[in-house]
């Protein structure tokens, strides 16, 4: 057998298919890498995995086609009717283009992921979970997609096909994409049915088992439609080709069904705390990004030092976690996870932690209040650092101007009135009120 599959594997295109798919993917992942993207990618294995399957958009329709192209050898080379005398039987012939196939998309497939292996292994602190099943649901959609182009090659065997097969599909995947973009406030649905993510995730995120359990079913039912209506040798046995797909879709059904936030739950692994365990003051990352910890612990140490001018002031750091519910501890400052990706500069980062005296943005880029909020946290942040601007901080035109008068009219009021001012910007931060209200400067205040 393994002969056969050798000769089959030489004259056949599925090795050149397998090697699109790998050239394909690999040069999506590092065109990113050179336009200074990679953060899309390299930042967790769950996040790779994630993203290989976003790409199938542009290769499920290549494995498609070459499925179709596949099917049509025979027939192109003007062998059927001889092939079609011997005395095996036609299933028997077939066989091993369809499993060196699915071997070659597979192979192809899993080479995209290392690929993009090395980066993601020198830089994510925590690998996420479920990051297999994720990759090898994509595996299984690839080669579904390689099966039913076999099916359909064979059911239309003109030379138009592949051609039609793989720019219809494309263009029905990119409309679909648009159709069922799941939102904040609507459930994947019928999203979850594609072969390709229509939405990213972040490295405190994962694939839930069941979603990705039930797109098994339902690739599974998919390729084994495909590989029946290639192997079939009668009008009725091509009929039964229907019954795999509906039998995995009717089994995926009640799992593919799930607001988002259970398709795409956070993974209590993730944002479990990893803390400093010498002498000085806590300081606490998530597992997410616990490589970050050694290059935050003597900035946020710094920060304690200077919120210290505070009455009450918190006594350790700790990264906040993506969870709307949980309220901030006086004793802790709180930095955002994005801060630590976005500088290693000692002081910057600093500034970062002193950013509304140690408490997260909790207003959103689209809400009025959101850059008289940025400014009085500004605000606070100078006053606490001894300095304006802070470090890393730099504005031109009539922003810097808006900021120094604001900074002009905070610092000429009596000493413990700025005190007593920066301590409501914090008391205001830690349940999420008005920051701006509580600075008291600016925008007409």
């Amino acid at each position: 057998m393994s002969r056969i599959l050798g000769i089959e594997l030489r004259r056949c295109g599925a090795l050149l298919a397998g090697a699109a798919t790998a050239a394909i993917g690999v040069t999506g992942l590092y065109v990113l890498a050179l336009t200074g993207q990679t953060a899309l990618w390299d930042q967790q294995w769950n996040i790779l995995a994630f993203f290989q399957r976003i790409m199938l958009v542009i290769i499920w329709p290549l494995a498609l086609a070459a499925g179709a192209w596949q099917a049509g050898r025979d027939r192109r080379n003007r062998v059927e009717e001889l092939l079609g005398t011997t005395p095996a039987p036609r299933w028997q012939r077939m066989r091993p283009s369809a499993v060196v196939t699915a071997a070659c998309l597979a192979a192809g497939y899993l080479l995209v992921l290392a690929g993009g292996a090395p980066k993601v292994a020198a830089v994510a602190g925590y690998p996420g979970t479920g990051w297999p099943a994720v990759t090898l649901v994509g595996v299984l959609a690839l080669v579904a997609a390689g099966w039913l182009g076999l099916g359909v090659g064979r059911l239309l065997p003109y030379a138009y096909t592949p051609a039609v097969l793989g720019v219809g599909s494309l263009a029905a995947l990119l409309v679909a994409v648009e159709a069922t973009r799941p939102s904040e406030i609507t459930d994947p649905g019928a999203a979850l049915l594609l072969p390709f993510f229509t939405s990213t995730i972040s490295e405190f995120e994962m694939v839930a088992g069941p979603v990705s359990t039930g797109q098994a079913w339902w690739f599974g039912g998919l390729a084994a439609g495909g590989l029946v209506l290639y192997l079939a040798t009668s009008p009725l046995a091509r009929l039964l080709a229907v019954v795999p797909p509906a039998l995995g879709l009717a089994l995926a059904a009640p799992m593919l069904t799930v607001p988002l936030e259970k398709a795409f739950p956070a993974d209590p692994a993730a944002v479990a705390e990893v803390c400093t365990t010498d002498d000085g003051p806590r300081v606490c990352v998530t597992a997410a990004h616990s490589r970050r910890l050694p290059a935050l612990a003597a900035p946020a140490r710094e920060a304690l030092r200077l919120l210290a001018k505070l009455p009450d002031p918190p006594v350790s750091v700790h990264e906040a976690v993506p969870d709307p519910g949980r309220a901030q501890p006086a004793a802790e400052a709180w930095v955002d996870g994005d801060n630590l990706g976005q500088t290693r500069e000692p002081a910057e980062l600093t500034a970062r932690i002193l950013a509304g005296a140690g408490t997260p943005l909790c207003v959103r880029p689209d809400e009025d209040a959101y850059l008289d909020v940025l400014r009085a946290r500004s605000v606070a942040a100078a006053w606490l650092h001894g300095s304006h601007p802070v470090p890393g901080q730099h504005f031109f035109g009539t922003e810097q101007a808006v900021r120094d008068e604001m900074w002009q009219t905070f610092t000429a009021l009596p000493a413990d009135e700025q005190v007593r001012r920066v301590a409501a910007v914090r008391a205001a931060g830690l349940t999420c009120g008005d920051q701006a209200a509580a600075l008291g400067v600016g925008a007409g205040r």
